[in-house]
């Protein structure tokens, strides 16, 4: 008999109660999902390893897979150590480059700090996942989302495996969409009717006229909630998000959204910034920061709170908010719609890889292997809330989760839909540095956004990035 806990918890969304049901097998169940281990009958599996797990954010699993892992290999000690995102990269350069095996198996992030500095550091993957006798048919490579995997691979190397996936959302109060006082004044007043997030896929104008008319006016106090902070990558990501359906409708110009670059950037690597694209996103999002709350403010851990205290009608952002807005003010009235503004997001993710020089390489393999099985990557959305990364583990969330068969589907769509945003390239922090220094000078209109985009672009090209001359 298997030992079974089940948790219940309660999300109330557009005034449905949705109910998810989390059937979890405790540690006496290790036996029978390390059967999908390619290194279960090793006898070689000895030693131990220490693995880097996030603060707050994946050590809980990590530390419940440690368990399963050691009880199946009673041989084998797997230290879990906890680091905060901003200080794990300067702990794995110091020790890296001392050439110390202080951390095996380590998270990393997608960024381009950590894939930006790495990779000089980091065991490349590919010939082990392609070896069945590391990674077995049971492994299921096919069953990671490709945008997840593209993250980690630079040329032909894999520098990591997700364990978790992240994209946009479009958040949005159905109260104010459904209003017929709202619908009659907006037409008065822009000429067309009020699209409705349900069923309409915002245009970049759209977004921008509908937070505008609710920006102080028709109930809203604000039109719309938007990063713009000066944290590291806040006001790229929103940026960017905006940029990735332009920037993948001229794919025939500029090339596909390709790792390690980005949205920002051609499929060659040339940044595109100074383009009247890039340029028309970028004034589309000036007006949404004025229209928003707290603008060049508002950061990735604010946003979330200022829309769940009910004062504007949208929000674009990262998919956690859907569940903790049960617990808002709000909580009978938000919904996610089921395209973001423009119809492509951004998604983000992290992913576990192995030092170079680990002291125990065959360990430390075989734990990145069952970290990552189909099985066992159910604990981070069981035990950390965090979006799978494997279409199977969508599939178990909505098989699992009574309501949210509608909002893991939006998820997973607009997942496979998505394109990396931001760059995981070793100049990618001083851009990000140049765009939040040079905004706020184009939010108050003491430079133009053309002008803004030309100081950003010489900016980059001094730090490493090659300028887009093309027309």
């Amino acid at each position: 008999m298997l030992a079974v806990v089940v948790v219940v918890l309660v999300l109330l969304a557009g005034g449905g109660a949705y109910y998810y049901y989390s059937t979890l097998p405790t540690s006496t169940t290790t036996t029978s999902m390390a059967s999908t281990s390619s290194m279960m009958a090793s006898p070689t599996l000895s030693g131990s390893i220490t693995v880097a797990a996030e603060a707050g954010y994946s050590d809980s699993a990590l530390k419940q897979i440690a368990k399963d892992f050691m009880a199946q290999y009673p041989g084998t000690t797997i230290n879990v150590v906890s680091l905060t995102y901003d200080a794990a990269l300067t702990d794995y350069v110091t020790a890296f480059q001392a050439n110390q095996s202080v951390y095996d198996v380590l998270f990393v992030g997608d960024n381009g700090g950590y894939l930006g500095e790495l990779p000089p550091y980091l065991l490349d993957l590919s010939p082990y996942i392609s070896n069945p006798a590391y990674f077995p048919a049971s492994y299921n490579y096919s069953d990671i989302l490709t945008s997840q995997l593209a993250w980690f691979k630079i040329g032909s190397a894999d520098y990591a495996l997700p364990y978790v996936a992240d994209t946009n959302l479009f958040f949005y109060r159905p109260s104010f969409f459904n209003s017929m006082t709202n619908q009659q004044q907006f037409q008065t007043q822009y000429g067309y009717p009020l699209p409705n997030p349900a069923n309409t896929t915002f245009t970049l104008q759209q977004f921008v006229d509908v937070a505008n008319f609710f920006n102080g006016a028709h109930g809203a106090k604000y039109g719309v909630i938007t990063m713009s902070g000066p944290g590291d990558d806040d006001m790229a990501d929103s940026l960017l998000e905006l940029f990735a359906s332009a920037r993948v409708a001229s794919a025939s110009t500029y090339g596909p959204v390709t790792a390690p670059y980005g949205d920002l950037f051609t499929s060659s690597g040339q940044i595109l910034s100074n383009t009247t694209t890039f340029q028309t996103t970028l004034s589309a999002y000036v007006q949404l920061v004025k229209a928003s709350e707290d603008p060049l403010t508002a950061s990735f851990d604010s946003v979330s709170s200022l829309f769940a205290s009910g004062d504007a009608p949208m929000m674009v952002f990262w998919s956690f908010p859907a569940l903790t807005l049960s617990n808002s003010s709000i909580s009978k009235d938000w919904a996610v719609a089921p395209t973001v503004p423009g119809g492509v997001s951004i998604d983000s993710g992290e992913g576990l890889a192995i030092f170079k020089y680990t002291h125990n390489l065959p360990l430390s393999l075989a734990f990145l292997e069952f970290a990552t099985t189909p099985t066992e990557s159910y604990k981070y959305i069981t035990l950390n809330d965090l979006m799978p990364f494997r279409y199977s583990g969508f599939a178990y969330e909505a098989q699992q989760n009574l309501m949210a068969t509608q909002l893991v589907n939006i998820e997973l769509n607009t997942l496979k839909g998505s394109v990396q945003g931001v760059s995981n390239v070793p100049y990618w922090p001083q851009i990000s540095t140049y765009i939040r220094g040079e905004m706020p000078s184009i939010v108050s209109g003491s430079v133009t956004v053309a002008q803004g985009c030309s100081v950003i672009t010489s900016e980059s090209v001094q730090a490493g990035a090659t300028a887009y001359t093309g027309t």
